[in-house]
């Protein structure tokens, strides 16, 4: 059996990023969001968005009952650094990769279907995973936070020197 590791949202402006453990022969899948709270600018910069991936993985492989023997394919995001460091730790056979096919089109599927929970309308699918998709996902997701700023900037990825500049940092009105 192999166990693919993905994830979803990284470069997507709103949200948390989703983290998905999918046995590939059987679609058995764990799925579960990395909070949005820790890519504010304090947890941003200390990574502690890699512990809570690492602890979606960890409770996907007791839900799914992993053994050692499986096969396990991690994508190499960095969102991953902790993850991979556990399953070395842990004695697993893995190797880390692209991840592509079903795995990847469930854990989007899935992301987008959180997206539109956040208020998000309609959001643009990554499908082929091409940088046309995500510059399109992108730009209509900040399309969309930029009707409403103010409201919005609590679903934003904060952390990110992109919207450092843009909300400025001091609470007040963007400069869209």
């Amino acid at each position: 059996m192999t166990i693919q590791i993905d994830d979803q949202g990284w470069g997507t402006p709103v949200g948390g990023v989703g983290i998905i453990v999918v046995r590939k022969e059987t679609d058995e899948i764990h799925y579960d969001i990395v909070p949005i709270g820790l890519f504010d600018l304090t947890n941003f910069r200390k990574k502690t968005y890699m512990d809570s991936a690492r602890g979606i993985v960890e409770q996907g492989f007791i839900k799914l009952n992993v053994t050692k023997d499986e096969e396990i394919e991690i994508c190499s995001g960095c969102i991953h650094d902790k993850t991979a460091k556990w399953l070395k730790d842990e004695g697993y056979n893995f190797k880390v990769m692209k991840i592509d096919g079903s795995a990847q089109l469930k854990g989007e599927m899935l992301f987008l279907e959180y997206l539109r929970g956040l208020g998000v309308p309609n959001p643009p699918a990554i499908v082929d995973e091409t940088v046309d998709e995500y510059k399109a996902q992108f730009f209509y997701i900040m399309d969309w936070v930029r009707k409403d700023p103010d409201g919005r900037k609590h679903l934003c990825k904060t952390g990110w020197k992109y919207f450092i500049k843009l909300f400025n940092n001091n609470n007040r009105r963007p400069h869209l």
